[in-house]
């Protein structure tokens, strides 16, 4: 039976179909448009608090506690703290899953930093809150990956089934983690504001084997006019799938 766009259940088994795709061979080499440097992802990995980044030759330090902020010095994460600590909570509370549940979400993470540049430029074209900043409220970007069990490299550990751009609710388990999330949106969009950005927006990685998230915030700037330059020769979906399947880090 062909395609029918306007039947939900043609639409249903279409996004069934492509959740559940087998992952290709992930590839043992690094990938010859990556950047060996990775000086982008190095530029946007910055202190939590004065936004120094790694690329200007700055160590970064994680929290003791949760594993996950980075920060440049004792006083920037001691001045952060007031902000940081109910995202402190949540983390450590997510760090204390069982062993093997917190090695695949490790990986997850690992994963998300290494494609940082791509998921952040791929969440503000997807969005395009550069001409509705209010969108950044409402919607996510969520990106469907799953597991490739045969990966030898963190960039290459997970495979892309489906990307969404979904409101806030849709993706939220209930009531309660829908305004836990609408309450680290806002802390994440009160962080960029104070930096003299517009706000942030969530993109979430979600593994629909191992059911678990990282969500990864995007600052974006005020006055953008026109937005990003357009992509040539491919969509965003196109772009941002080929960069998270090929492993091409920048």
């Amino acid at each position: 039976m062909a395609f029918n766009p306007s039947c939900e259940h043609c639409i249903a088994e279409r996004v069934q179909a492509a959740l559940n795709a087998e992952a290709p061979p992930a590839p043992c080499h690094r990938h010859a448009e990556s950047d060996p440097k990775q000086t982008i992802r190095k530029e946007l990995t910055q202190c939590q608090y004065c936004y120094k980044s790694k690329g200007s030759g700055v160590t970064l330090r994680s929290c003791a506690a949760c594993e996950v902020d980075m920060y440049c010095s004792k006083a920037c994460q001691k001045a952060a703290w007031k902000v940081h600590k109910t995202k402190c909570a949540l983390n450590r509370k997510t760090n204390a899953l069982p062993a093997q549940r917190m090695d695949a979400l490790k990986a997850l993470r690992t994963f998300t930093s290494k494609h940082r540049p791509t998921i952040a430029e791929g969440g503000l074209r997807a969005l395009n809150v550069f001409a509705d900043p209010a969108r950044a409220e409402r919607d996510i970007l969520l990106i469907a990956v799953r597991p490739r069990a045969d990966s030898i490299r963190p960039e290459t550990a997970y495979f892309v089934t489906m990307l969404s751009v979904i409101p806030i609710e849709s993706f939220a388990t209930n009531k309660s983690h829908e305004m836990e999330m609408r309450g680290q949106l806002k802390q994440a969009s009160d962080d960029q504001k104070r930096r003299g950005f517009a706000g942030a927006i969530f993109v979430v990685l979600f593994d629909t084997d191992g059911v678990m998230s990282n969500i990864a915030a995007v600052g974006f700037e005020k006055n953008v006019p026109g937005g990003l330059p357009p992509l040539i020769g491919a969509t965003w979906e196109e772009w941002v799938t080929k960069r998270l399947n090929e492993g091409i880090v920048v």
